[in-house]
């Protein structure tokens, strides 16, 4: 009787101890980045925009054979932001990017992308000239601006050499995005207004986002409102 009785009570207090334990945590989802979502809209989105340079999306001033958007030398020397790649620009309001020089303040909405490439010297190449054999088109993702909807020619072209003391570079790999969102000036997180971003070759991931100190220090000195002016060669 008493054995039987030490029994029940072992299991009376093997249910409790059971019960009162508290089910597996389960993991929480990682939280989201400042300015994530915004920044891969950004980076689907962007080539829709155009590039700055491409007259091919745009018409020229003069009755001459448009040029396609262009690798750039990268002006930067840092290493760890955009300096030693080559690099295209993208502006989503590029008339008003162009107007920099009269306005020098850019309005609540604009973005800027500077599409970065590592480059390859190419020895034997020497381009004086666009060669439109080597001009790079593809039919950018993203939602058409209405005064596309009917082009058939409506595309990216992008010419990828560029130059520099005398030799010549190719882009040959992407190497990220680097970003400028310009949103109310009273916006917690951003520079006067600004958010800065990186996104991956990939455009899948930010991999920074909000006051970046490295690009701050360089576009607090820039003349127009953060922002050099391509229209300058700056």
């Amino acid at each position: 009787m008493k054995r039987a009785r030490i029994l029940l009570l072992a299991a009376i207090g093997g249910a409790i101890l059971a019960g009162s334990q508290l089910p597996a945590e389960s993991k929480k989802p990682e939280a989201e980045k400042p300015f994530e979502k915004e920044l891969l809209q950004v980076a689907k989105d962007y080539k829709v925009w155009g590039r700055v340079d491409d007259e091919m999306r745009f018409a020229p001033f003069l009755c001459r054979m448009p040029d396609p958007g262009r690798a750039h030398v990268s002006a930067s020397q840092d290493a760890d932001t955009h300096g030693q790649k080559l690099y295209s620009l993208f502006a989503k309001d590029r008339q008003a990017y162009f107007m920099l020089g009269e306005k020098k303040s850019v309005a609540v909405g604009q973005v800027v992308v500077k599409e970065s490439w590592l480059p390859e010297e190419v020895k034997d190449a020497k381009p004086a000239r666009v060669d439109h054999k080597e001009v790079i088109r593809s039919k950018p993702e993203g939602d058409v601006p209405a005064a596309f909807k009917d082009a058939k020619t409506y595309g990216d072209h992008f010419y990828p050499y560029a130059t520099k003391a005398g030799k010549v570079f190719k882009a040959t790999k992407p190497a990220g995005l680097f970003v400028m969102m310009k949103l109310d000036p009273t916006t917690p997180g951003t520079d006067e207004g600004w958010v800065y971003g990186t996104v991956s070759a990939d455009l899948k991931s930010v991999t920074a986002a909000g006051k970046i100190e490295s690009c701050m220090k360089c576009h607090q000195d820039a003349k127009y409102d953060r922002l050099f002016w391509f229209a300058k060669g700056e």
